[in-house]
């Protein structure tokens, strides 16, 4: 077997080669769960890696929660003073008072390596005597409604904060029946984190929801936005590749109207030539072809000319002239 095949072996198999599996925990908002170490004794290390880090106002995949030794401890301030030492389970942690918030894998460091996670899921429930139930009607769209618990009778109006801030009027988020319902945008990033349900009669206590895309996700990458880039450097050469042969086309086209347009419109045309005839570099000069024109001859004009009679005399007669006169 080949190295691959044992990579995709230890990738595959469980047990030593890769850890156990976490331990799946489901617990309602508002009850306690015990969390087991099983990594030996004292001294201990826990640490959490948080579902929804934004609604629980943390940053980073894995957070430090706990540090126990021999010996009883005081309460743990992570968690708002919520976690504490077992007192019947060494190296175990109780966390009471649940939220949503608090979901994710728990996980116990010792000096023999790490015991078997504990995967913590928190749902609904009953917390400040609210309770809050979400229905996805499509993938654009989530309703969250708020009410009472147990419920009441009468009319109650409900106030909502997400992110620690007043909601107001979205319009990615729509409020109706006295502010128990709203239907949002899960798409939109601003919706994202955490929620509160608030009754106005008693404003000191709340309902918590929480609101992610993904478990863990944080928008895209360096990778995703490098794709990014590449694409939109891509569209940006080959439009610029596109115009400049549309704009060579064009001037082909142009060039080529040109050459089919009428000699008036362009002018007097010089010498034209046939393929035998046309002038070669170093070629003395052809001279022009003569017009084959025939010229007509001016034309002439004709006239009479009549002079007046005038009057025939014979010449006078020398002396010793003969006259010689033939009588027909």
């Amino acid at each position: 077997m080949g190295c691959w095949g044992w990579v995709l072996l230890g990738l595959l198999a469980p047990g030593p080669l890769r850890g156990s599996p976490p331990r799946l925990e489901l617990g309602e908002a508002g009850a306690q769960v015990l969390l087991p170490c099983g990594a030996g004794p004292p001294p201990l290390r826990w640490v959490w890696s948080p579902r929804y880090p934004d609604c629980a106002g943390v940053t980073g995949d894995q957070l430090e929660i706990a540090r126990l030794h021999p010996g009883p401890g005081p309460p743990l301030a992570r968690f708002g003073g919520r976690l504490a030492p077992h007192p019947s389970a060494p190296g175990a942690l109780l966390l009471r008072d649940l939220l949503m918030s608090d979901s994710g894998t728990f996980t116990c460091l010792g000096g023999a390596g790490a015991g078997r996670p504990t995967q913590l899921e928190v749902t609904g429930g009953c917390h400040h005597n609210l309770t809050v139930s979400s229905n996805w009607t499509s993938a654009s769209v989530l309703t969250l409604h708020c009410q009472h618990c147990p419920p009441v009778a009468g009319p109650a109006s409900y106030r909502w904060l997400l992110n620690h801030r007043p909601l107001g009027n979205q319009r990615w988020a729509t409020k109706s029946h006295r502010g128990a319902t709203v239907q949002l945008d899960p798409t939109r990033r601003a919706a994202w984190g955490r929620w509160e349900c608030h009754l106005l009669a008693t404003p000191t206590g709340a309902f918590e929801f929480c609101l992610a895309p993904t478990p863990g996700a944080k928008g895209p990458g360096p990778e995703a936005w490098m794709w990014v880039a590449v694409l939109l450097a891509v569209l940006v050469l080959g439009g610029a590749g596109l115009g400049a042969w549309r704009l060579r086309r064009r001037r082909r086209d142009r060039e080529g109207r040109d050459r089919k347009k009428p000699e008036k419109d362009r002018g007097a045309p010089g010498p034209s030539f046939s393929l035998m005839e046309e002038p070669r570099l170093g070629d003395a000069p052809v001279p022009q072809p003569r017009s084959r024109e025939r010229k007509v001859p001016d034309a002439l004009l004709y006239t009479e000319v009549q002079h007046p009679p005038a009057a025939c005399s014979p010449p006078p007669l020398q002396d010793g002239a003969t006259v010689y006169a033939t009588i027909v």
